[in-house]
């Protein structure tokens, strides 16, 4: 049932806000604590009863309530939700009002995020009693896909109410995806199955299974739902942006505009570089407010300090970044956009605290750690960069090619440079890889490698100002840059 209240229109199946202007940008945490004020308007709801409401049986600190409610606050205004201090919560708006008909012709779907809505796992171990086993998976994933902020999640409320009608459930949940599933533990064992299927057609676009020992039975679930949530959120991304579109571009929603950016970034191109820009700023046309519209044009401009070494393309990526945090504070990947830019921009430790953000808010994320593997990267600490990059790996079952460049920075450092060498030789149009395998020839001696990349830069007119790049490198151990730069000589390259 919609809610009118106070200029707004909450929509309870899509799970949408709608103001006076449009749709609002709200997260999953942050609406719920919404949805719960309005049932109960102008009536105090403890710290403990809105904890066991949104966060039902996990441990949160108060401080996580407190960014939920300052979102919650900056969509709605301070004046609609009041903290009774010491005790809790309530609405003291105007009383909300119940709709029956449709929502207001100002719903403008252009800023609508695909909605996921993920079953309850089915408890297929013969067990009653293992019923909180599947249940605190489904809890899990649920939470975590709700950090990915391109993607809305359905609250675990209207999932776990479908139990027991889990058949009728396209019918009864207005959701682009649906996530089924079942648990079946035997012995020391346990296997989870996955499965996640387009809502409109009943297509299976992914399907997957997970065997586990089971000698901890609560690590074994966190590992599930991270594994689970990571590998979903990139089906949907995937899925919704190669999708075909009858009715053209023109009419897909901001957040599939994203999806169709995302899709061109990965394939790291220049060409695709350009594309992807192209489909971010058309989303931020259609919804100014849409902070991963933003998060995605700055890793955009990011890329074009990687391709061209262009130093205004990470200021302006910065800006963007910041932007993306001004619109959505409690989104991971917006601060770790922001450090990966900071990282030519500030220096280390500036870059490292952002991503340091980041990767508290969502540790279940492959490319937030593979940031962070990164950072450590520079700092040249194998001890901390190994475990970050391996769990990347784990989580992200079709890695991009820059994990294996974060792998041959740190090897170029340790003076591996024949380890390190190929990591830098699949993009051929990017001058920072050009850079890093120019220099690992030139300390192996390899005229011919060296030749070769010299050729092929000629052919594309490419001309790159290298020692520059190698200049704002951000080793914080200064020989590993000297190495570069001597490399980069070795190699014929003037200053």
């Amino acid at each position: 049932m919609d809610l009118s209240f106070a200029g707004f229109v909450l929509k309870e199946r899509e799970r949408e806000l709608v103001g006076p202007t449009g749709p609002v940008e709200l997260g999953a945490r942050s609406f719920d604590i919404l949805r719960a004020l309005l049932a109960r308007p102008n009536e105090l709801i403890t710290k403990s009863e809105m904890l066991d409401l949104v966060w039902p049986g996990l441990a949160v600190e108060e401080n996580t309530v407190q960014v939920h409610l300052s979102s919650l606050r900056k969509a709605v205004g301070a004046n609609l939700v009041a903290t009774v201090h010491g005790r809790g919560y309530k609405y003291v708006g105007p009383a909300p009002a119940k709709m029956d008909g449709a929502a207001p012709a100002v719903a403008a779907p252009l800023s609508r995020r695909p909605v996921v809505a993920v079953l309850p796992l089915d408890n297929m171990s013969g067990d009653p009693g293992q019923q909180y086993f599947s249940d605190g998976i489904t809890d899990d994933v649920i939470d975590r896909l709700s950090r990915y902020r391109v993607i809305s999640v359905l609250s675990r409320h209207s999932s776990f109410g479908l139990r027991e009608r889990a058949t009728e459930a396209p019918a009864h949940l207005t959701a682009d995806y649906i996530v089924t599933g079942s648990i079946r533990r035997s012995g020391d064992r346990v296997r989870v199955a996955a499965r996640l299927t387009q809502a409109r057609t009943e297509t299976t676009i992914w399907a997957d299974h997970y065997d586990r020992p089971i000698s901890d039975v609560f690590a074994i679930q966190d590992e599930l739902a991270r594994i689970i949530a990571s590998t979903l959120v990139g089906r949907v991304e995937n899925e919704v942006a190669t999708r075909p579109s009858g009715a053209g571009a023109a009419q897909l929603s901001s957040y599939e505009l994203v999806l169709k950016g995302i899709w061109h970034f990965k394939k790291l191109t220049l060409k695709d570089n350009i594309e992807a820009a192209g489909f971010l700023m058309q989303a931020i046309a259609e919804c100014p407010t849409n902070a991963q519209a933003h998060r995605w044009l700055s890793s955009c401009e990011n890329n074009l300090w990687l391709y061209h070494f262009d130093h205004g393309c990470l200021e302006r990526g910065f800006a963007h970044a910041e932007r993306a945090i001004a619109l959505d504070p409690t989104s991971a990947d917006c601060y770790s956009v922001r450090g990966f830019c900071q990282l030519w921009l500030s220096g280390i430790a500036v870059a490292g605290a952002s991503i340091e953000q980041a990767l508290a808010l969502n540790p279940g994320d492959p490319n937030i750690l593979a940031d962070a593997a990164l950072v450590q990267a520079y700092r040249c600490d194998r001890g901390r960069f190994d475990p970050l990059l391996e769990e990347a790996y784990r989580l992200n079952p079709l890695p991009p090619v820059w994990y294996a460049e974060f792998r041959g920075i740190l090897d170029f450092a340790e003076g591996n440079y024949a380890t390190a060498l190929p990591a830098f030789l699949a993009i051929p149009d990017c001058a920072f890889d050009a850079m890093y395998a120019l220099a690992c020839l030139g300390h192996l001696g390899d005229r011919t490698g060296i030749e070769k990349i010299q050729k092929e830069m000629a052919s594309r007119g490419q001309r790159w100002d290298f020692l520059y790049g190698a200049s704002l490198e951000p080793f914080t151990d200064q020989s590993v840059k000297e190495r570069l730069i001597d490399g980069l000589r070795k190699a014929g390259v003037a200053a």
